[in-house]
């Protein structure tokens, strides 16, 4: 591949990466706290198996907020980031940790079965869960979500990447998103905004 080919591949990436983080925050409002509060509706239904093999949905969790990250697997650095954020800030928030379930949804179910999900996801927390499915599973939970996602091939066909959007989502009733952290939110950000809500 040309310099000038695989240069102008990435800045299309880049570009796309950008127009659907732009897309995104357009339609929503910051906060002190490295979170917001959507201003459209966000979020919604989904259907997809948890890394215990249980058909779960948005509604499997009565009474409780969910704390959703969306990423794969084999991510090197966003998608940990997000999650161990997401587990201490569980951890701050002690005894009202029980009040939200922290979930991860691939976005990348030709390698993120169920079997893969399980000891990944336990690296972070016991509590958290790894949620996977058909391609047309993850792709209708993405789309409410607005989660933007793509493959990038790599050098062999399981060695691909996947581009995707790195926000952690809040939901409550009926999977409405209630609050939206960006990548860059600290757990302490992320634990504040969460009491906020609990506090409702």
């Amino acid at each position: 591949m040309s310099w000038l080919r695989r240069n102008g591949l990435f800045l299309i990436a880049v570009v796309a990466l950008s127009a659907g983080a732009l897309w995104l925050k357009q339609g929503l409002q910051r906060d002190s706290g490295q979170s917001s509060a959507p201003q459209f509706e966000l979020g919604g239904p989904f259907a997809l198996t948890a890394h215990d093999g249980r058909a779960v949905t948005e509604n499997s969790w009565p009474g409780k907020l969910l704390l959703i990250s969306f990423g794969y697997r084999f991510c090197p650095d966003v998608c940990p980031t997000n999650l161990q954020a997401g587990a201490s800030a569980l951890e701050l928030l002690g005894q009202d940790a029980g009040r939200v379930q922290q979930l991860f949804v691939t976005i990348d179910p030709e390698r993120d079965s169920k079997e893969g999900l399980a000891p990944y996801v336990a690296q972070f927390s016991p509590r958290l869960i790894g949620l996977t499915g058909t391609p047309e599973q993850v792709a209708a939970a993405a789309k409410s979500f607005r989660v933007y996602y793509r493959k990038v091939p790599g050098s062999t066909p399981d060695g691909y990447t996947m581009d995707h959007s790195a926000f952690t989502f809040l939901t409550g009733d009926r999977g409405t998103v209630l609050k939206l952290f960006g990548h860059e939110t600290t757990p302490e950000q992320m634990a504040e905004g969460i009491r906020q809500v609990l506090k409702r």
